[in-house]
């Protein structure tokens, strides 16, 4: 996780993955503003589209759109490529939470709003 741009914070909650017609229960390891790992056993496809509920407390979740960029034997890292103002505040909260840079996060903020819809 060295060399990342955004900062990267340990979350470990329930989620899902839903892509073309499957949907795949999961759980986060890690998330930031620009991207997640989650652990699964699933083979999903490289570069696909998915879209993620990130399961955060029992009455509250957030949903991601993404990609796949990484496969590994236990997960699969995504890219965020757009989400919703309510999705990226409940985002932004958790990682400036668990961050130890509050100024930093505010500035990956400021970075993403491109991505928000």
């Amino acid at each position: 996780m060295n060399g990342r741009n955004f900062t990267r914070v340990n979350y470990s909650v329930g989620a899902s993955i839903m892509y073309d017609n499957n949907v795949v229960m999961c759980s986060t390891d890690n998330l930031s503003l620009h991207g997640m790992y989650l652990k699964t056993d699933h083979d999903l496809p490289l570069n696909v589209p998915v879209h993620i509920t990130v399961h955060h407390s029992s009455q509250s979740s957030f949903k991601v759109n993404a990609h796949v960029v990484r496969k590994e034997a236990n997960g699969v890292g995504l890219k965020i490529t757009d989400l919703n103002v309510g999705s990226f505040v409940q985002l932004r909260d958790i990682v400036a939470d668990k961050s130890k840079d509050y100024m930093k996060v505010l500035t990956e903020t400021l970075s993403m709003l491109k991505c928000i819809c």
